[in-house]
């Protein structure tokens, strides 16, 4: 049985997406700034994004007041497991931790596989039943500092990735229905393809150290 220290219950967990609001913001704010650049220059000009973005942060300013309500709503379009498909790049079975017996713990030489498998017994093959022993533990191990920052930071660039596929076809369409130069909507939405692509592959990295902090906490405990 694990120790009372070693015990944590998720309604006494941080909520953790609320930690990550401000970073959220910066991003949403800083994609609309150069949309709005783009659309008022109808070229790449660092001016008029710096122009916008002030006026996006200004304290006193209705976009500034608007912005936290926007990232929230964005953030929301997605269900948790659309968002899990657009970071893994997986139709079924999306998120990590339906893997992670049976592909990810090899690749991680932290966990000591010896001592998870005697507390554990045989990993389950099925994806849904991976996904469940692993919610167990991470029941357990949830409040640990080392879970805690990297389950943090996974939620952050996942919800990043979404809200960016988003902007993959909304920008690019507002720019094609302005008559822009066809050299710069091009050029901008290949620039929102390529962030989507990275923030995606952060977070798939991020989402999987997160599951496997996880088991490593359970083999050491």
């Amino acid at each position: 049985m694990p120790s009372k220290a070693n015990s944590f219950k998720p309604s006494k967990q941080p909520y953790l997406k609320g930690k990550n609001a401000v970073q959220l913001c910066i991003f949403v704010g800083a994609n609309l700034a150069v949309f709005f650049a783009l659309l008022v220059s109808n070229d790449f000009s660092v001016t008029a994004v710096d122009q916008f973005w002030h006026r996006l942060t200004a304290k006193d300013g209705l976009l500034a007041a608007v912005m936290p309500i926007l990232a929230i709503v964005l953030g929301g379009v997605f269900s948790d497991t659309w968002k899990a498909r657009l970071v893994f790049w997986r139709w079924r079975d999306p998120l990590p931790g339906c893997r992670v017996f049976s592909e990810l713990l090899a690749t991680d030489y932290r966990a000591d596989r010896t001592a998870l498998a005697k507390k554990i017994g045989e990993y389950p093959l099925e994806a849904d039943k991976q996904n469940a022993l692993w919610f167990s533990l991470y029941k357990k191990h949830g409040g640990a500092d080392k879970v805690l920052e990297s389950h943090k930071i996974y939620l952050l660039t996942r919800d990043m990735a979404a809200i960016s596929s988003l902007f993959g076809i909304l920008f690019p369409l507002g720019v094609f229905a302005n008559n822009f130069k066809w050299e710069v909507a091009v050029i901008y939405a290949a620039a929102l393809l390529l962030q989507y692509i990275l923030i995606a592959i952060s977070a798939r990295n991020y989402g999987n150290r997160f599951v496997l902090n996880v088991l490593v906490e359970e083999s050491q405990a």
